[in-house]
């Protein structure tokens, strides 16, 4: 008796956190080009990232609610983005909710690149956790919410986010 209602309950156990735990990813469709913004016919666009959104870790991740967040997302994500091509759409079904994700290959104007207005060489300063004011230069940008800067009198580069970061002059 004892043994049939462990099992029983191992069999709940694994079906419920099985239940919790699926992800289900469904294709619902191929696109030439996509954008949510208005494209110059008479600019030259250049490819900045193959395959942005395609990792089957960034599709199950995807929290957009709608499409048009989605493909910001995906643009957002690299710097100088303007639109996508060679685009996938997908429809994520995780705990009950229905997100967008969006895979693509992302275009825009090569020189550009910037996120929140901060571009590489740009000198900035933030308060750290307690308090403490630091400087430097922007080295490089990660994605839409941090970079990497190279602290004055430092020698390596590290990750600060956008929000906590001011430009300043040098």
């Amino acid at each position: 008796m004892n043994k049939l209602f462990s099992t029983k309950t191992l069999l709940v156990v694994t079906i419920f956190l099985s239940s919790c735990a699926s992800v289900k990813v469904t294709q619902i469709g191929k696109l030439n080009m996509i954008s949510n913004r208005n494209v110059d016919s008479k600019t030259d666009y250049t490819l900045l990232k193959s395959y942005m959104g395609a990792s089957n870790k960034e599709i199950k991740k995807a929290k957009a609610t709608t499409l048009e967040d989605a493909i910001d997302e995906t643009v957002r994500n690299t710097s100088g983005g303007e639109f996508l091509k060679n685009v996938k759409v997908y429809l994520v079904e995780s705990k009950n909710k229905m997100y967008y994700a969006v895979e693509g290959d992302v275009w825009g104007i090569k020189g550009q690149e910037n996120f929140r207005g901060f571009i590489v060489g740009d000198m900035v300063q933030w308060k750290d956790m307690l308090g403490k004011a630091h400087k430097g230069k922007i080295t490089g940008l990660i994605d839409s919410k941090e970079c990497m800067i190279k602290e004055e009198g430092k020698s390596d580069s590290k990750s600060v986010e956008y929000d906590r970061l001011t430009k300043i002059s040098e």
